[in-house]
């Protein structure tokens, strides 16, 4: 079946007929050529556009080529084809077996589709076009489309298939609400499969099987579920042990977008091919199935949206015109302009009310571009009386209740002067646009082949494949993890950066170094004073209130949240390398870089100094008094040092990713050609699983040194370590001075960078200080500045030393381990080590199940338009009377195989 979302084909040109009717009720409709477009949404209407002029067509007397597709733009009607009628046959023939084979999905195909609301003599109309007794059973025909193909035959025959491109999917508690049905999802719960699956069903040779035969295969569309050589009459299990009536009560859906197809063959029979569409519907029984009345009529709407499908649109004389549901929908799709009205049930016509047909045959209301047929097929008679009530209804005038204002339009009278019509129309029609088909078959496909050369066959020798895809990768890695050592890019300096900027920082004012004013308990603002310093000299007057008593205790806490107190963070921050001539430079403070920063806030307000020194009081021995404890030293480098697991993890975790990345991309290039296989995914994962190896023991590794840091302070460095000390100590010790000054109220300067000075400046900085401590006196917290310094010093040490050792253990023994071991592990990952190689190197070179899956999608679709090619070149080169049956042999050439599993699966569910 073709669907609106299915067609998308671009089509050269979409001509629909002339809309100047008023001289004549019907005139000779044009041959213009339809083609098929880009079909608007169900619920998109599009407006009709001006048809263009009717063209007339003459034979020319001029030598043209053999094939009518020689040329594009040739018409299709010189020569070989100037007498339309005797090639009207192979025509439609051919058209039906490209409809069967549904190339329509992908190439635009001229059609006919019969719609109409339910009960206007749809079932009788289609009848009499296929020249067959069709099942008129209720609800047996309107549960899903019908694609039939009559043609000429010396002998009788009805082959049935079933065309799905659907599947079934229900929701889980089967609920199904109008709002299911969507623009996105017209036929829903029917989902769309990527190809059409073509079934065979049933062949006979029996005009008395046809309606069982036609209804159990409707059954099966209906049981989307199951396999649909169970409902085969005769032999299946389902059809074979279940009344029709109870099969049809029972089915798994209620309706169907799929397609039940029909080829009949046998004498007398139009050359026709069309579609039958379930009749429009307003209300069902049940207000559970108000979804399908969308369902329906989105089905409807897809059909006639097909740019290049003539629209038969029954009508019946017995209701009023107006109240057409599906005349109506053509007219808002823009679609009258190629439609044909078919009035049915003439002889329920009543005695009056027949103006309103008269002017639609006459093409005053309800116009339709290619006019109207009136038809008249009574209930209870065989198709060869209803030919025979025709004539004496419309051509001998016997009938007495059809009214001689008719008598003008008996040319249009009669489903075999309808037949005719539509047989000619739809061959013309074909005829006309084969040449553009053939180029889009052909086009279509050279690009099927083009997607099997991308997939190509399993190699003869899978083993080379294989090494040689390997031995590829493992030089490839080999020399991109050397390349990975020599350019490991900024992460260790970054790293490194990063553990000295998070050193521990103390808060270096105290609330002790400023003077301090008591005052009366009354706290008045008018109450005398006194005033205490700490130095002899009196520092400006202060006036203690209660915020200002909130403020000290807050610094002897360690909380500064006003501008006016410094944390030490401010200070000038010491050069972060190795010492260089024998002092180390301080720097300016540098921001930790990504992916790092988010450490930034560690080491912040890590100690007060008044915490220092009741720690330093707290580890003090008994009877010793003025020695400091190593405990005190112990403890802090072990606090200050515990956030180091941090960006040691990430450190690792980031190279790993970097490291991940490179050896996917190498392996990508290395089995370019082998991405759909087995061998890719497999070798990737065991990649992975070697780096995740070596990864987890590196880990281990880098938490040992860890572990060696924090157990205990330790360094035989002794040159470094003094440097970086006396850095410190000249750095804390320059802002403890610049603290006590601004509490003081005295003049402070700007602390220069120690490192950016020079001697001079050096040597003057130094007689400052000693001149204001002359003012200040000697500072109180001298020996915790001390005690900081040798942490941070050492500290220092021990960043620079973890860094390097961390860093030594990724380049200097990870990486060349994954690059020693890389090739080999992926062999034992492989299994290629084993006794049965052979049957894993075949096993590595399978596709994965999409790319196989694709592979047979695309076999399928090159077998399909090869037999649509070869029955266009059989039809043009004349041959294609006695040889239009072998073009089709070759499709059931590939139905044994996939039949003899329904037949067993039919035989075991009997049995059942």
């Amino acid at each position: 079946m073709v669907t609106e979302t299915a067609r998308n084909g671009t089509h050269d040109s979409d001509e629909d007929m002339d809309d100047e009717t008023s001289t004549q009720a019907f005139p000779r409709p044009s041959t213009g050529r339809l083609g098929r477009s880009d079909a608007p949404p169900p619920s998109e209407p599009v407006t009709e556009t001006t048809e263009p002029v009717l063209q007339q067509i003459r034979s020319v007397n001029r030598m043209v080529p053999i094939s009518p597709t020689a040329n594009v733009d040739e018409s299709f009607f010189h020569d070989s084809f100037q007498d339309i009628g005797k090639k009207l046959k192979e025509c439609n023939d051919t058209l039906g077996e490209l409809q069967q084979l549904g190339v329509s999905h992908d190439v635009q195909l001229p059609e006919l589709v019969l719609v109409g609301d339910q009960s206007t003599g749809k079932s009788s109309l289609m009848s009499g076009l296929a020249n067959l007794d069709l099942p008129r059973s209720e609800g047996t025909c309107t549960r899903c489309p019908l694609h039939i193909r009559v043609s000429r035959n010396s002998d009788w025959s009805c082959r049935v298939w079933l065309r799905k491109e659907y599947t079934y999917q229900p929701p889980e508690d089967g609920c199904i609400n109008e709002t299911d049905v969507t623009d996105e999802d017209p036929f829903f719960p029917w989902i769309k499969m990527p190809t059409t699956s073509i079934l065979e069903f049933k062949t006979m040779h029996d005009k008395n099987d046809i309606e069982d035969v036609l209804r159990w295969a409707q059954i099966a569309i209906l049981n989307d579920g199951r396999p649909h050589g169970l409902f085969i009459p005769g032999s299946g299990g389902v059809a074979v042990n279940m009344s029709i009536d109870r099969a049809a009560e029972e089915t798994t859906a209620k309706f169907s977008p799929n397609v039940v197809a029909l080829e009949i063959k046998g004498p007398d029979l139009p050359d026709l091919s069309f579609y039958d569409m379930p009749g429009i519907f307003q209300n069902p029984a049940d207000a559970r199935d108000d979804y399908l009345v969308n369902v329906v009529r989105n089905l409807s709407r897809a059909y006639i949206s097909h740019p290049s499908a003539i629209i038969l649109c029954s009508m019946p004389m017995n209701t009023d015109a107006e109240n057409s549901s599906t005349f109506g929908l053509i007219r808002r799709l823009g679609a009258t302009s190629r439609t044909i009205g078919v009035l049915t049930k003439a002889d329920l016509l009543s005695d009056t009310g027949h103006n309103q047909w008269l002017e639609i045959m006459k093409g005053q209301t309800h116009h339709t571009g290619l006019g109207y047929f009136i038809t008249s097929r009574p209930q209870g008679k065989n198709l060869e009386d209803l030919k025979k009530w025709e004539e004496r209804v419309f051509q001998d005038q016997s009938f007495d209740r059809w009214p001689e204002t008719f008598k003008e339009f008996s040319d249009r009278c009669g489903v075999e002067k309808l037949k005719a019509f539509l047989s000619e129309r739809l061959g013309e029609e074909f005829a006309k646009s084969l040449p553009n088909i053939k180029s889009k078959v052909k086009k279509h496909l050279r690009g099927i082949e083009n997607g099997l050369a991308r997939l190509p066959e399993l190699p003869q020798n899978v083993e080379l494949e294989v090494q040689t895809a390997l031995l590829n990768f493992g030089d490839s890695a080999r020399a991109k993890l050397d390349e990975f050592v020599r350019h490991f890019g900024p992460l260790p300096s970054n790293f490194r950066n990063c553990l000295l900027e998070i050193k521990p920082k103390f808060i270096l004012k105290d609330r002790s170094d400023i003077p301090v004013l008591e005052i009366s308990d009354d706290e008045s603002d008018n109450a005398s004073v006194v005033q205490r310093t700490p130095s002899k000299r009196a520092a400006p007057t202060q006036i203690v209130t209660p915020a200002k008593r909130r403020a000290d205790a807050a610094m002897m806490n360690g909380s500064f949240t006003n501008g006016s107190v410094k944390p030490e963070e401010a200070m000038p921050q010491q050069q972060s390398g190795t010492p260089s001539g024998g002092q180390g430079a301080p720097a300016r403070r540098a921001v930790i870089a990504e992916p790092f920063n988010k450490f930034d806030k560690i080491g912040r307000g890590f100690r007060t100094i008044r915490r220092v020194r009741e720690e330093i009081q707290e580890k003090t021995k008994a009877g010793m008094p003025g020695l400091i404890s190593d405990e005190v030293y112990d403890d802090l480098v072990r606090e200050a040092i515990k956030p180091w697991h941090g960006p040691t993890r990430l450190f690792l975790d980031e190279t790993m990713k970097d490291l991940q990345s490179k050896l996917d991309k190498t392996l990508g290039q290395a089995l370019d050609g082998l991405k759909k296989r087995t061998i890719y995914l497999e070798a990737k994962d065991a990649v992975h699983a070697c780096l995740a190896e070596n990864s987890a023991k590196t880990k281990h590794e880098l938490l040992q040194l860890y572990a060696d840091e924090c157990e205990r302070l330790m360094t035989f460095n002794e040159e470094a370590f003094r440097q970086y000390r006396e850095d410190e100590q000249i750095s804390l010790t320059r802002f403890r001075h610049k603290m006590r000054m601004e509490a003081y109220g005295g003049k402070t300067h700007p602390l220069q960078e120690w490192g950016d000075m020079t001697e001079e400046k050096r040597r003057h900085d130094t007689k400052r200080r000693e001149d204001e401590l002359l003012k200040l006196g000697p500072d109180q917290f001298a020996r915790e500045i001390e005690v900081v310094a040798y942490v941070r010093g050492y500290y220092r040490l021990a960043a620079l030393r973890f860094a390097d050792a961390v860093s030594q253990r990724v380049l200097c023994r990870m990486i060349p381990e994954i690059r020693r071991k890389l090739p080999s592990y992926l062999e034992d990952k492989l299994g290629l080590r084993g006794p049965c190689s052979q049957s894993v190197y075949e096993r590595l070179m399978e596709e994965n199940e999409e790319t196989a899956n694709a592979r047979e999608t695309l076999k399928s679709e090159r077998e399909k338009f090869a037999k649509a090619l070869a029955s266009i070149e059989l039809l043009e080169s004349g041959a294609r009377g006695d040889q239009a049956a072998d073009v089709m042999e070759l499709e059931e050439s590939t139905q044994p195989m996939s039949m003899s599993h329904d037949v067993d699966a039919d035989a075991h569910e009997g049995e059942a």
